[in-house]
């Protein structure tokens, strides 16, 4: 097991308060601090500390460590507690803890419901690198009164500034400023460890290059912070805050999406995502076998699709029409079914049009994950196993042609399934075989969830990385990312 170290470091480790009522830190200089698995297991003097063959090392000379701050998530100004779901999104919770904040507590009916699941579970397995949601129940709730509170309406950072700020001008000193962020709500919630930085403690910690006993606001710019046995350095820091606000930017973008012929009332949307950030989507809509859709790719393709779906079209007629705009080139692509194939005609931007024939499956090719689940919807409420042979449509920087692909679906009782699916009414395993390395060679293995007889939910394992199609604003629910 790996260790993390920070050493050199002035170690801001607990907040008492002294017999006049003043209070004071609890510090040690020059200290080296060793976690394991979440823990601190040691803190020595760096001088006498010897680094072992695998540390994760962070060098903290003349820098300040401290517990990450507890703060409560608020409904602030929303119009019910129902709002509150909104810090059961990945997103919020992961800007949380670019703000510093390492646990955000909550109604424990909402951290214990499916939703506070399926995030700790991300969190836990280190996908997503976000604040920790906790549960309290309403006596918690209320002895945590003089706890800072960030509104659900307004940006974690931008609310623990002024929740910090405003008790800097009210004269409050700053060392009860720091422990009413970690000794006191630890307390309150009856679990000391997070709030200390000691043997035995459980906090995240944050490296700090100011002494935030004399500014608290040095807490909204970490040098480090510690996840487990892992570190998140500033230059992470940075590009995660800036990730983060284009995921935001792609979500109200992915919200307007509205594919041409449909009613506003009749369209679906799906997120695609990535440790928590939203980088491309699609809106669709239309009776069953037939959907008219519109998508985007954020940073780095800039790309837009917008086209129809159809599983059954009339003789003669496209079982798919979609222009791409973006690069490297801009193109229309259109494919009809015929004897042993798609017959395809490639209009690719200042060339001539291409007109050619891809052998093997008839039905529609492969656009998108949540666009070819719905237009297939009808076989996901029948009876399993299935097994589908499809072509998937191949563009990019290379050329654009079709792939064999053949979706495996098998059943999965819905109460057995992990925390982010167990809500559904049916869940599938999906086995994408890419034909063309070898029978049986499995590309990309997903699960899918199925609500109201549609896909909702969608997670791809694809090696390190875990990719999740999730739909968008559904009624009382929030989305995943």
């Amino acid at each position: 097991m790996e260790r993390v170290v920070v050493t050199g470091v002035t170690v801001l480790g607990d907040f008492q308060r002294t017999e006049d009522g003043r209070w004071s830190v609890i510090g040690t200089e020059d200290a080296t601090v060793v976690v394991e698995d979440g823990r601190v297991v040691r803190i020595v003097a760096s001088s006498t500390f010897n680094l072992g063959l695998g540390d994760v090392v962070v060098t903290a000379k003349d820098r300040f460590v401290m517990a990450a701050p507890i703060v409560i998530g608020d409904a602030g100004e929303a119009e019910d507690e129902g709002d509150l779901t909104t810090w059961m999104e990945g997103g919020r919770l992961i800007e949380a803890t670019l703000a510093g904040i390492g646990e955000m507590v909550l109604p424990e009916a909402l951290v214990d419901g499916p939703h506070g699941r399926c995030i700790r579970r991300r969190i836990d397995d280190f996908e997503i690198p976000a604040a920790n949601p906790v549960g309290a129940d309403a006596a918690t709730l209320s002895a945590l009164q003089d706890a800072m509170r960030i509104p659900v309406d307004r940006r974690p950072e931008d609310g623990l500034f002024e929740a910090i700020r405003n008790r800097m001008d009210a004269g409050v000193d700053p060392i009860e400023i720091l422990a009413g962020l970690t000794r006191g709500p630890a307390a309150a919630l009856g679990r000391p460890g997070l709030g200390t930085v000691e043997p035995g403690s459980t906090a995240r910690l944050l490296v700090l290059d100011d002494d935030p006993t004399i500014n608290p606001l040095a807490i909204l710019e970490p040098y480090a912070m510690t996840f487990g046995d892992r570190v998140m350095r500033r230059a992470e820091i940075e590009v995660l805050r800036d990730t983060s606000v284009r995921g935001a930017e792609m979500r109200d973008r992915i919200g307007a999406l509205v594919p041409s012929g449909i009613d506003a009332d009749l369209i679906r949307r799906w997120t695609t995502s990535t440790q928590g950030q939203v980088f491309a989507g699609i809106a669709a809509g239309g009776p069953d076998g037939d959907v008219r859709f519109s998508g985007i790719t954020g940073e780095p393709r800039f790309d837009a699709i917008n086209g129809r779906l159809r599983l059954a079209p009339p003789e003669g007629e496209p079982n798919l029409e979609l222009a791409y705009d973006g690069p490297p080139e801009s193109f229309e692509f259109v494919t009809r079914p015929e004897a042993g194939g798609l017959a395809v005609t490639l209009e690719v931007e200042g060339r001539a049009t291409v007109n050619a024939s891809s052998p093997g499956s008839t039905s529609p090719p492969i656009v998108d994950l949540a666009l070819d689940l719905d237009v297939r919807r009808a076989l996901l409420v029948g009876d399993g196993p299935l097994d589908l042979s499809i072509q998937e449509l191949i563009y990019g920087n290379g050329p654009i042609g079709l792939s064999p692909r053949r979706y495996r679906f098998v059943e999965i009782d819905p109460e057995s399934c992990p925390p982010c699916f167990e809500e559904f009414e049916r869940v599938w395993s999906l086995e994408v075989l890419d034909e063309e390395q070898g029978p049986g060679y499995v590309a990309a293995i997903a699960t899918i969830g199925i609500r109201a007889g549609r896909p909702a939910r969608a997670r791809f394992d694809l090696g390190e990385d875990t990719l999740w199609v999730d739909e968008l604003s559904a009624p009382g629910r929030p989305a995943i990312d």
